[in-house]
């Protein structure tokens, strides 16, 4: 048993998307924001607070015991006048991903895996989170390496974790070299494919992937438009 054991899907995904020896992700913040979202949203989904009916998020509880962050998010949707579709409730997240992503780096410090600075630039404040566990992140990179390259069968915190990192497109976090990477794109876009990846978990990962891509989409746009 490793000390990641302990965490829930949002604190592997923001672990293995952090860089391991600097203050910065490997990952987009389209893939970062979306994906931090998705993962919440999965977490909430194997805890059975929220139901997922064509594609339709609805709550079954008010209250989530995972953390505060996810707390939040199940009591905005459950008190929400407005149904909303997955990829919706994504993007609507996602607009302030910055405060839910600083609250679940707490948690990490809290439970002894990162280390924060508090600075400010300009007044405004902001913060700089640094691994101190980087041997539990690469524990976290071979379990799924050794899936990948084994064809293991993975159990339902797995699956929902190698959904992450297709739909996010981490595999240059866990391939090493064009090649391997290529090939864990293939076999991990069989996995979401397959009868692996639960019921409702699959939907949350194609949502956040089509939430990416929009993203991504706007952010592109917004570059060309201000470089003309």
């Amino acid at each position: 048993m490793t000390q990641n054991d302990n965490l829930n899907l949002t604190e592997k995904f923001i672990l293995l998307a952090m860089h391991p020896d600097k203050a910065r992700y490997k990952i987009s913040d389209q893939a970062l924001n979306a994906g931090l979202i998705g993962a919440i949203l999965l977490d909430l989904t194997k805890e059975d607070k929220l139901l997922i009916k064509n594609k339709i998020l609805q709550a079954k509880s008010s209250y989530s015991t995972l953390s505060t962050t996810h707390n939040q998010i199940l009591s905005l949707i459950q008190q929400s006048e407005k149904e909303r579709n997955i990829k919706r409730w994504i993007q609507k997240f996602s607009m302030k991903s910055g405060t839910y992503r600083k609250k679940v780096l707490e948690g990490l410090r809290d439970k002894g895996f990162i280390k924060i600075e508090y600075k400010k630039f300009l007044f405004i404040p902001y913060i700089k989170a640094y691994l101190i566990q980087k041997n539990e992140r690469l524990v976290l990179i071979n379990q799924i390496r050794e899936i990948l390259i084994y064809s293991k069968k993975p159990d339902a915190e797995m699956a929902s974790l190698l959904g992450m990192v297709e739909a996010c497109k981490m595999y240059s976090i866990i391939g090493r070299g064009r090649s391997e990477r290529r090939d864990f794109q293939n076999k991990l876009k069989e996995i979401i494919k397959s009868d692996l990846i639960a019921s409702g978990v699959d939907q949350v990962i194609k949502e956040m992937q089509a939430a990416i891509t929009a993203a991504v989409m706007v952010s592109t746009m917004a570059a060309t438009s201000g470089s003309r």
